[in-house]
């Protein structure tokens, strides 16, 4: 992993930035306030960025790149997009590590912590944190519905299984 200094001039970064549903909301000023205490991370093919069973407070943004989920050492999703948001859940609720997430080739990704994020002073605090909570809520809502098609598809083939 190498950190990656955050230039407000960029407008490539920006431009990017700008099109992460976290960020859409916030105008650039607080995006840019918002860089300053957060991490740009490049992380190689093959890096591990989060462990299983480890706690942090970080949440992730991807920006390029392309990162498998595991858990139990088993690949069970991956994350590609603009924007894919990792991590949150340690924010949320402060639980260790879920899953392992690992770079699959290049990737540039986003770290906040809370830390960071209550740095920014209180306005800058309260609506990041309230656009953040928001977009994560609605993470959460697509994981579940995931996650609940999921388990009804396998009920279904353990019923069938059963008769």
């Amino acid at each position: 992993m190498r950190e990656v200094p955050f230039d407000p001039a960029n407008d490539d970064i920006m431009d990017r930035l700008r099109n992460i549903p976290a960020f859409d909301a916030l105008p650039d000023s607080l995006i840019r306030q918002a860089m300053t205490v957060a991490s740009i991370r490049r992380y190689e093919a093959g890096e591990v960025l989060i462990r299983e069973g480890e706690f942090d407070n970080q949440v992730f943004f991807l920006i390029f790149g392309n990162l498998d989920i595991s858990v139990g050492g088993n690949v069970v999703g991956n994350l590609q997009r603009l924007g894919d948001i990792f991590g949150e859940m340690a924010l949320i609720v402060g639980s260790p590590r879920s899953a392992t997430i690992t770079a699959t080739k290049t990737s540039l990704v986003v770290s906040l912590d809370d830390t960071a994020i209550g740095a920014m002073g209180d306005t800058g605090k309260i609506f990041t944190q309230a656009v953040m909570y928001r977009v994560f809520a609605e993470v959460l809502a697509v994981r579940l519905r995931a996650a609940n098609r999921q388990i009804a598809e396998l009920s279904g083939e353990l019923a069938a299984l059963r008769s």
